[in-house]
């Protein structure tokens, strides 16, 4: 089968979209750095915000402006890492003790960076941008795995792709969950993985689903499997279903938030 070969203006279009996504992770790379956000940053936030803006672009840099930017270097206000309800009652009262151990009230969750207090709908986004990050990761180890390897499924690689890039996936996102919920707990080890991985499969399977739609219909319906991984314009491509993925995993972030299954974080 004949390769695909986009034409320039394809290519140039592709290229700038592309291009504003590294813009806006280089952005929030440099803002992190510049305000030395691992001092009062949830670590693992660091890179799953950088990760987002690579594909969301704008979005993740107001989300992370208004409700997860760190505080100035200097600043007498405390920042910390934020995934934990402001109403919560201390540890070592009784009434800690019937605090649920999945989740605190979601819908009165603040952030204290000293930025605004956060809507749900802002607690929502991040917590998507949990396993966006994870899919992000996967989906480029995968694709580049199946581009060096070339396995097939039914005589394409789109179909072995879809497989890989899942698994991988699932992997960074179970790590990122883990290690979003693992410092606030206090807890490591095989518990804190299943209660990373309750909180992040359905939340992944939900982002991948739309991804994978996209990337279904362009390569099979729009390409006729012909757009090879080492194009401008395939990348372009997975741009646009991370966007679609990221929708889609919306309504299931709200009910695994809003029930208590998913930790919201900052």
């Amino acid at each position: 089968m004949q390769t695909y070969h986009p034409p320039l203006s394809l290519t140039i279009v592709s290229g700038v979209f592309l291009a504003l996504g590294a813009t806006c992770a280089l952005i929030l790379a440099a803002d992190i750095i510049l305000r030395r956000g691992w001092k009062s940053m949830m670590w693992i936030m660091i890179p799953v915000y950088i990760i987002n803006a690579a594909y969301l672009g704008p979005l993740t840099i107001y989300v992370y402006w208004r409700y997860g930017r760190p505080k100035k270097v200097g600043s007498s206000t405390h920042g910390g890492p934020s995934c934990h309800n402001d109403n919560e009652a201390p540890k070592d009262s009784h009434h800690a003790h019937s605090v649920p151990d999945d989740i605190d009230n979601a819908h009165s969750h603040h952030h204290d960076h000293g930025s605004a207090p956060r809507p749900m709908l802002a607690t929502i986004l991040v917590g998507v941008f949990h396993c966006g990050a994870g899919c992000v990761l996967g989906d480029i180890v995968g694709e580049w795995l199946v581009y060096g390897v070339s396995p097939t499924i039914r005589g394409h690689t789109i179909w072995a792709e879809l497989l890989i890039d899942y698994a991988f996936a699932l992997l960074f996102g179970i790590v990122f969950q883990y290690f979003s919920i693992a410092p606030m707990i206090g807890e490591y080890g095989p518990r804190t993985v299943w209660r990373a991985a309750k909180a992040d499969i359905l939340s992944l399977t939900s982002f991948e689903l739309g991804l994978f739609g996209w990337m279904v219909a362009y390569q099979v319906g729009i390409f006729g499997y012909r757009l090879d991984v080492d194009t401008w314009t395939y990348w372009w491509m997975m741009q646009v279903g991370m966007i679609l993925g990221f929708v889609t995993a919306i309504p299931t972030n709200w009910f695994l938030i809003g029930k208590g299954i998913k930790e919201p974080c900052a």
